[in-house]
């Protein structure tokens, strides 16, 4: 998948535009599966973790209650990533194992794999 993706973004594709892609895609299925409720998106600090910002804006706009936890700083951001973090207006909270208690729905997007 990174090398479709690379291939893809070197034939004129901006990466934002396949991050929001990304994050529209989780946050369709998200909708769809489950009625709304507390979400909690835990990103980490790449490009997946963008994905996860994306996601949480788009949940936000539909009127789910939605909590960010991030693996890192937010000024460690680079790239795509740092430009979905932009996006979200919300409050981000360091990542720790207490972020998870009150939440409905745990989205983790730090690595490869995104998990429900």
């Amino acid at each position: 998948m990174g090398e479709a993706e690379r291939l893809t973004i070197s034939g004129g594709v901006a990466g934002i535009a396949l991050m929001e892609n990304a994050g529209r895609a989780v946050a369709d299925a998200v909708a769809r599966r489950w009625p709304k409720q507390p979400a909690l998106v835990l990103c980490g600090p790449g490009n997946n973790g963008g994905d996860g910002f994306v996601t949480a804006r788009l949940l936000a706009e539909r009127g789910w209650p939605v909590r960010v936890a991030l693996l890192g700083s937010r000024e460690a951001l680079k790239g795509d990533a740092a430009a979905a973090a932009a996006r979200w207006t919300g409050a981000v909270e360091p990542l720790a194992p207490a972020v998870i208690a009150d939440a409905g729905l745990v989205r983790l997007s730090a690595y490869r794999e995104s998990i429900f």
